[in-house]
């Protein structure tokens, strides 16, 4: 019951968050960037430059708020002078630069890491006028396939609960994947390769890809994969949720083989169920957490790309953990020395790590 209750408080966060408020407009401004061309400035074509620039009539945009953000210091100048220099996301009073400066504000940011993950936004809680309220809403095709995508996770988890409650509740036991002691687990559980655990490692994945694609929704073009997995129509919504399910669950299954080969290196007997299944918990266990903070965002109403893009150090900082306590746990089962016994973690879970975590990053 447990187990089903954080279920539904998933499906809840992952429909509430991607829910906007129906008279919040956004406008990207991206595409009125303009670049040096020699004597004069000309459209930005995606060029890599340290400067963009664009205009902004205050009057067409009264009541409304400039949002700028990046993931590398940026420097602000209106008219030519500079007005903010700093790292963290930032907006500003239209209205208000009207009255220092100018009613057609001459807008340039300088960023010596280029402009690859730097966004610039109108944001209004006011309608500018109809038809361009119409032109920009739209459907919101995200929330469409959030929500039946959820409801058949929903109907997938219950079905999983009802006929195997106790193998449920073993990948979710949070006791078990702390401890260092050696606890009894399923026999179900460490059957790996039985046809219920790989429906489980299936659930597990595209679990995750939910997750990750929801993330990836609100970092916008933050990193290469979030820009790459943006969803612009409820059935590519689905495609790419299979496209990355089926890759997660690929992972999995070269995981498996690749523990399998590393403890056979190293000799190292009846390890090769234990770890895995430690490893499938950890990705259930893990998920759980990133819906809790995915409440806690819905919650204090979060729409930093920034506060999105760090929810995957934190899935990083879990598996690290989850790799210590593994550590441990190998140090109780096995009669090996220390440098042994970390050389087997390095090739089996850390290093594959780093190289995960630095493609997700990119």
């Amino acid at each position: 019951m447990r187990s089903t209750f954080l279920f539904l408080v998933f499906v809840l966060v992952v429909l509430k968050a991607t829910a906007q408020f129906p008279n919040k407009i956004i406008i990207d401004l991206k595409p009125t960037w303009l670049v040096h061309g020699g004597p004069e400035f000309e459209p930005s074509q995606n060029q890599t430059t340290s400067s963009i620039y664009f205009w902004l009539p205050a009057s067409r945009y009264k009541g409304t708020v400039l949002s700028i953000a990046g993931r590398h210091p940026l420097s602000v100048f209106v008219d030519s002078k500079l007005i903010w220099s700093g790292q963290q996301p930032v907006i500003f009073s239209v209205d208000s630069l009207a009255k220092l400066y100018s009613a057609r504000l001459f807008i340039g940011i300088y960023s010596p890491a280029g402009f690859k993950n730097v966004s610039t936004k109108i944001v209004t809680q006011i309608p500018i006028d109809e038809t361009l309220q119409n032109a920009l809403r739209g459907g919101n095709f995200f929330l469409d396939f959030a929500i039946i995508a959820s409801l058949m996770l929903l109907v997938s988890f219950t079905m999983f609960v009802r006929t195997n409650p106790m193998l449920t509740q073993d990948y979710f036991d949070f006791r078990k994947l702390l401890s260092t002691q050696d606890r009894t687990e399923s026999g179900f559980g460490l059957r790996i390769a039985s046809s219920v655990n790989i429906l489980y490692y299936f659930f597990g994945s595209c679990f995750l890809a939910l997750i990750l694609l929801s993330v990836f929704h609100f970092m916008k073009n933050t990193t290469y994969l979030s820009a790459m997995f943006q969803i612009q129509t409820t059935p590519q919504g689905f495609g790419q949720w299979a496209i990355l399910s089926l890759a997660i669950f690929g992972f999995l299954i070269f995981k498996l083989l690749w523990i399998t080969i590393f403890a056979r290196l190293f000799a190292f007997k009846d390890t090769v169920r234990f770890q895995f299944f430690n490893f499938i918990r950890l990705i259930f266990i893990s998920v759980a957490a990133l819906m809790i903070i995915g409440l806690g965002s819905l919650l204090f109403n979060v729409r930093s790309e920034l506060f999105f893009y760090y929810q995957i150090y934190l899935l990083a900082a879990l598996f690290v953990i989850g790799t210590s306590v593994l550590y441990l746990k190998l140090m109780t089962r096995l009669p090996y020395h220390f440098f042994h016994l970390f050389s087997y973690l390095c090739a089996s879970e850390i290093i594959p790590l780093i190289l995960l975590m630095k493609v997700i990053l990119y």
